[in-house]
This record gives C-alpha cells, structure tokens and sequence, in this order.
C-alpha cells in the first residue's frame, strides 16, 4: 500500500508539471500520456487487491489528468482558430496590396506584396499566440489566397520579362536591358528561386527563335551587332558566296553570347539563362558542326565556344553532381566534342590495327626474299620456296637478302602506308596525325604479341619457322625505323613536335634474337643427344659399336645439314653462316675431344676411327642443296682450323710415328689447333711403349 501511494503521488506530479507544458510537446498530449499510465495503474491496484487509499490517490491522478487534458484541447482549439483568422485576414491584406500596386504597374510593392505571401505560405508568420503548438500548415482559404497573389503578381512579372527581349523575324533580337533589369529586380523580392524559374522564358525564346536558327545556318550565317538610336539590336545574315571562313559559324555564336551576357544585369540571371538554354544550344551545336566527321580545327573551335560561353557563366555544373564533364571538359559541348574526336580517332586507329592483326595471324606459308644491299651478296640465294621479291622501298636496312614471310612484307608495307597518311591530313590535325603515327607504331607491338599467342608452340619446335621469325622481327623492324626516318621532318611539321615512335623496334628486334637463339640452342641439343649414341667412340673395332656409331654420326650431321642450310638459306649472310658455323665447330670439338681423351687405342680402333672420321668430315653433302659448292666453302671458312684438326686426327690414327713427330716440328699440327699436350697424350694412347715412342715424344717437348 505504501508503494503504490508513492506511485500515486508521482503520478499526481506528472499531471502538475503537464498542465505547466507550453512549448516543445503540446500540454494536451502530456496530460493524456499521464492519464493513461494513471487509468492503467489503477487498473492494476484492483486486480492486485491494493488498499481503497492507493487506489483512490491514483484515481484523483486520473481525475486531474482528465480534467486537464480537456482544458488543453479546448485552449489549443481556440488558438488555432485564432491563428487561422490571422493568416486569412494577412492574406487578404496581401491580395489587396498586391491588387492595388498592379492597378499602377508598381511591381516593386507588388512583388513585396507576393514576397510576404510567400512568407504565409511557408509558415514563416510571426506567431503571436505563445501557447498555440499546432504543426498542421497553413489554412486551406489563406494558402490559396496567398498563391493567387503570388501567381498573379508572377503572370505580370513575366510578362515584363519577356516585353523586353523582342525579335523581328528569326535573324534579328534586340534586348531591353533596363527592363530586364527592373523585371529580374522584382523576381528576386518574390522568392530566392524565382529568378532562375522566371527567366527560362527569356532563354527557351533566345534559343528557339534566334540561337538555333542561327546555329542551323552553319559557316554562312554572319552575326553583327546593329547600332540604332534606341540602343543595339544583335542580327545575322546569311553569306552568298562561298568564300566563308571554316570556323565562321563558331565565331557568330561566340559574338551572339558576349553581346547577350552583355544585356543580362548580373551574374545569377546569366547563370540562370545558361541551366535552361546550354543544354540545347550544346546539341545543336554537335549536330549541326560534328554530325560529319569535323576536322581537328572545327573541334577546336567548338571548344573554344564553350569557353567563351563559361566566362559569359552560362555553362551549368554537371547535373550528375560530378566535379567535371566526361574527360574533364569545360562543358557538355566540348565533352561532345572531345568524345566525337575520340571516336574518330579510334575508328581510324582500330582500322589500322585490325588489317595488322589480319596479317600477324594470317596463316598465309609463302615467303618472298628482301632486295637487301646491291653492294652485298650471300651465299645462300634462299630456299627455292620464295615465290617474290619484297616491294618494300625501304630495304636499305635490311642489308644482305633475307627470307621473309609475305604476311610480314605486307604488314611492313602496310606501316609504311599509315605513316605516310599521317603526313597528308589537314595541316591542322595535329592530333589525329599523332593518333595515327602512334597505331603504325603500335602495329609493331600487336605483331609481337599475336604471333606470340598463335605460334608459339610452332617457334618452338621448328627450326625453320624460328629463323623466318626472326627475319620478320627485323625486317619490318627496320622497314619501320627507315619509314620513320624519311618522314620524320614531314611528321614533326604535322604534328608540331618530335613523335615518339621508334619505342617498339627493339622489343620487336629483341624478341627476333631470342627465338633464333632458342632455335640455335635446339639444334645443339639435338646435335649432341645424336653425339651421345656414339658412347665416346669407344671399342669402334666391334662391328656391332662402329655400326651404332656411324649412325650417330650420320644423325648428327644431317642435324648440321638440316639447321646449317636452313640458317644459311633463310638468314642474310654472314649470320646465317655464323649459325651454321656454329653448329659444325661443336660437332667437330665434341668429336675431337672425345678420341683424344682415349686412354688406350687399338690397331683395330685406329683403322675403324679413320674410316669413321673420313666419313663424318667429309665436306660434300655438309649443307645446302646438292651442288651447292659455295655454301660448304663458306661454312668451312666460318668454322676455322678446328674442322681442318678433325681431319687431321683422323690421318694421324694411320700415320707413322715419326711422321706424326716430324709434323709436329714443321708445325703443321701446330696450325690446325693442336697443342704439345694433345699430340703427346695421343702417342700415349696409340702407342705402345718403346724406345722409338720416348724418342719422339721428347721431340714434341
């Protein structure tokens, strides 16, 4: 019992502080908060058998709150309705106010008049009853008194506004400055927005009946502006004749916006005039300039009109709230404008590079030799299978001849082609001739890269197939470095500056290097794997041996016929022969250093090497085609004393002892390679032990 009494003398103060409530939560819903907490509680006191004093102390709380909760809506009824009297009765004072200053075209107290119903309807009046906490708006009669004045004060206004801009027909306007002056004034008493909402009809008449017409017209619509007593009018003619400047359509617009910001009173009205007018003053410019294929200097000057239009303040932000256009353009006009150069130059850059990509992938086998210099001959005069000769101009670089894919020629003239193009655009596409420069440059690095992709694994095994690529790499790698070369004062004037274009050549000339020399090293591979059959030449007097070991022999050089012609055939001397020499030398220092480190060499095995050696040193049938004469003596030549030191090896294996000596001090073993440790370790294995051996080997030293 004594809890619930304190319950119901704290409920009894929440009911005296509710009906102190005057502001923040209205006094009627506070005492209807406390009445019903007190209604529930004492609903609880029964149902929990309270004591008839608690129960009736949280009664009289209910009491109390009841009480006041009525007396607050009564007080809050009658404070709205005195509110609502205030406002209908302010309204009409600003309908009569407003009626009477229009009745003498006084817009100022006309434009205060709406300036203050505006004020009503936003439910900004001063509030005179302190005890009123009503949030339901304005009354329904005042809002609509209050939006007939400022409507009607509108109508008038507007009117104003476009009393001063007058056009005579559609190539001639003239602008009341001073009129739009006072109009625009009053529309900014009325409301903080109406200046940019009222002056939409200055700029929907500007562009529907002065602007666009004009823009329509193109190169031969000339603007001026005519000075007249009353003041200056801006007008635009149509040219007769044909001798108009290219840019003389952007120029009449840039004069048609100065001399209509000039008019404007000041920078709102003109920011105002540019959200509702830009947007399609910029798509007509675009149809009207860039719709078919524009050159480098129409674009630019379209640009250039969006910045005079910026400085005049009629270019809006973007609406999408970005920091700048797409691109970071000025505008959407310029954004337009960049973007339709883009495309151009994108379309002709894909066309470049799509015929590239034809060509790098082609599947096409035939092969055609370059002219190289006329001064240089090589040995090899190709592989037979050439079916042209290259009609590349630019074959200096290549120096000696070389065997080519026709796909790469053609690709190589296909460079050529577009650099030369990019020196016959119009003198003022600087832009587009670097555009163009930078995809022949660019065909370079997509020949890399697909023939990468496409044939790879083809590099790989094939012998020939690597040589070719590395032709292709330098051929069109120097095709293109000559291209580059003889057109680089035509591209500099063109472009205004030095391009730089000779960055993918030796990527390109690198990639060409590796394959052949991943090819060379293929070949050594396979070389000495056909070497190792021959288990080091030993116990060659055994039928069974000597058989596997001539095989091995035979494998190895048709390696050196195979990879030594295909080098010297395919590629411009003297690398072919290089490559092939290259080969040769290892097969001949891997056959000689194999007999010589024998330890012990029979009569039997000294016959069998012999005839071995013969054979596999025998010039004829080394490389090239039969008949090829001058192939193999180029080959010998490249390869040095060290083929010739074979062969003598093989003699000496039959050779007396003393002749061996005696050769040994003419120096005639001395010329072909072999060293005092060779010949002596030599003697040792092939002869016995005896006087005559000691004697000799003395006079070897």
């Amino acid at each position: 019992d004594a809890a619930n009494a304190r319950r119901g003398r704290a409920l009894l103060a929440i009911a005296a502080r509710a009906r102190e409530t005057r502001r923040g939560r209205r006094a009627e819903d506070a005492a209807g908060d406390a009445r019903r907490d007190a209604e529930a509680l004492a609903r609880d006191a029964r149902a929990s058998g309270a004591s008839e004093a608690a129960i009736d102390a949280i009664e009289a709380c209910a009491r109390s709150a009841r009480a006041w909760e009525e007396a607050a809506a009564a007080r809050e009824d009658a404070a709205r309705a005195r509110r609502t009297a205030r406002e209908r009765a302010s309204a009409k004072a600003r309908e009569r106010d407003a009626e009477d200053a229009l009745g003498t075209m006084n817009l100022g107290e006309a434009a205060r008049a709406a300036s203050a119903a505006n004020v009503i309807l936003r439910g900004e009046a001063e509030e005179e009853d302190a005890e009123s906490d009503d949030d339901r708006g304005v009354d329904d009669e005042a809002r609509a008194t209050c939006e007939r004045v400022v409507e009607r004060v509108r109508r008038v206004v507007d009117e104003e506004v476009s009393a001063s801009v007058v056009f005579e027909g559609s190539s001639r306007v003239s602008i009341d400055a001073a009129r739009l002056r006072r109009a625009c004034e009053r529309l900014a008493e009325i409301s903080a927005d109406e200046t940019r909402l009222r002056t939409s009809i200055v700029a929907r008449a500007l562009v529907d009946e002065f602007l666009a017409p004009m823009i329509r017209a193109g190169a031969k619509s000339v603007v001026k502006v005519v000075e007249e007593d009353g003041g200056d009018s801006l007008r635009y003619e149509t040219a007769t004749t044909k001798s108009v400047d290219d840019d003389s359509a952007q120029a009449s617009l840039e004069t048609a916006l100065r001399w209509i910001r000039s008019k404007l009173p000041n920078e709102d009205v003109a920011k105002a005039v540019g959200v509702e007018a830009w947007g399609d003053i910029a798509k007509t410019c675009v149809k009207a300039w860039l719709s078919a294929r524009p050159s480098e200097r129409a674009i630019d000057r379209t640009c250039a009109v969006e910045v005079v239009a910026s400085n005049c303040g009629f270019v809006p932000p973007p609406s999408d709230g970005a920091a700048s256009y797409a691109g970071g353009a000025l505008g959407p006009l310029e954004a337009e404008a960049l973007a339709t150069e883009m495309r151009e130059a994108e379309t002709r850059r894909a066309a470049v590079l799509a015929r590239a990509r034809e060509l790098a992938l082609s599947d096409d086998q035939t092969i055609v030799r370059t002219l190289g210099d006329a001064k240089t001959r090589g040995v090899g005069r190709g592989t037979g299978e050439e079916t042209e000769t290259s009609k590349g101009a630019n074959n200096l670089l290549d120096g000696a001849p070389r065997t080519v894919s026709k796909a790469t020629d053609l690709l190589a003239a296909h460079v050529d082609d577009v650099l030369q193009s990019a020196t016959e655009l119009d003198p003022h596409a600087h832009r587009a001739s670097a555009s163009l420069a930078a995809a022949a440059a660019d065909c370079l690095d997509l020949f890399r890269a697909c023939v990468i992709a496409a044939r790879g694994e083809q590099l790989k095994t094939i012998h020939a197939a690597s040589l070719v690529f590395y032709n292709d790499c330098h051929h069109l790698a120097n095709r293109f470095s000559a291209s580059v070369f003889a057109r680089g004062v035509a591209l500099e004037r063109q472009i205004g500056r030095t391009p730089a274009l000779i960055w993918p050549v030796e990527p390109l000339r690198a990639l060409g290097d590796a394959t052949r020399a991943e090819a060379n090293n293929r070949a050594l591979r396979e070389l000495h794997a056909a070497l190792d059959v021959a288990s080091g030449f030993l116990r060659s007097a055994e039928v069974q041996v000597k058989e596997d070991i001539v095989k091995s022999i035979a494998r190895a050089r048709h390696v050196i016929h195979r990879v030594g012609t295909t080098s010297m055939y395919v590629l411009p001397d003297p690398i072919g022969t290089q490559d092939a020499a290259e080969l040769a030398l290892h097969y001949a220092r891997r056959v000689t250093l194999e007999i010589l480190s024998m330890e012990d060499i029979s009569v039997e095995e000294s016959e069998a090497l012999t005839e071995i050696i013969g054979v596999a040193f025998a010039s004829e049938g080394l490389v090239g085609k039969k008949g090829d004469e001058d192939a193999i003596r180029a080959l010998l030549r490249a390869v040095g004393p060290e083929w010739q030191k074979v062969r003598e090896l093989g003699v000496m294996l039959s050779a007396p002892l003393r002749d061996i000596a005696t050769s040994w001090e003419r120096g005639s073993l001395q010329k072909v390679g072999f060293t005092a440790s060779e010949v002596r370790g030599f003697i040792g294995a092939l002869f016995s032990e005896t006087p005559l051996r000691a004697e000799c080997l003395a006079r070897i030293g």
